[in-house]
């Protein structure tokens, strides 16, 4: 199994074609477009929600099967057919056009892989086994979101704030200090509604941390 790169893709207001209109593909459109992206979807029939989203000017539908040069404009792919020769020809297609592709369920063709991912607010925790064990990675997609740490993706907001702040005022802070401010009572704080005194603790921790020049 090759070894991937660990990375976060900014599709938004970018062309990503979905060759397959089932329910796996449906998903995918989906995602994808919860992430801004512009979705065109290539398959002779579609799921419902796929027709809708159409109807409603959300994704381009071409009703056809995928050929060949169908991707010139893509910055990533999907294939969702299940069908392998169609697999192969996409694979084929954009590894000539340096085009990302995921082929569901067939890993050795992808050259990116979509991890099992756990979110609260702005965080995400993304798990992958390499397409190991696909099941694995759900597994521990489920323990997380059960997980009483995920709560501290309530602090994103406030943490934003103080980088910001930070830099406004130039502190240059100890590298690793962050993490020491990030505790549980700032969180309650936060979570009770209580922010200003939240900020107020959490500055009084960071410009412990600043290095004195």
């Amino acid at each position: 199994m090759p070894s991937y790169y660990p990375a976060f893709i900014n599709v938004s207001d970018r062309t990503c074609v979905v060759v397959g209109g089932g329910s796996v593909g449906e998903e995918k459109v989906k995602k994808l477009l919860e992430c801004g992206a512009k979705v065109r979807v290539i398959s002779p029939v579609t799921t419902k929600t796929l027709s809708n989203l159409h109807s409603e000017g959300k994704i381009e539908w071409w009703q056809r099967e995928y050929q060949v040069n169908d991707l010139a404009d893509a910055f990533i792919a999907v294939s969702a057919t299940g069908v392998h020769s169609v697999d192969l020809d996409i694979s084929k297609e954009c590894s000539q056009r340096n085009i990302l592709l995921n082929v569901v369920d067939v890993t050795h063709l992808c050259t990116y892989i979509v991890p099992s991912i756990a979110t609260r607010g702005d965080v995400t925790v993304a798990t992958s086994t390499g397409g190991m064990s696909p099941a694995l990675a759900r597994t521990f997609r489920e323990k997380l979101q059960e997980s009483t740490i995920l709560e501290y993706a309530d602090l994103s907001s406030i943490l934003s704030w103080a980088r910001k702040v930070v830099k406004e005022r130039e502190w240059d802070i100890e590298p690793g200090y962050w993490q020491n401010c990030i505790r549980e009572e700032l969180l309650r704080l936060v979570q009770s509604g209580r922010e200003e005194e939240a900020k107020v603790m959490l500055m009084s921790c960071l410009k412990k941390g600043v290095i004195n020049h």
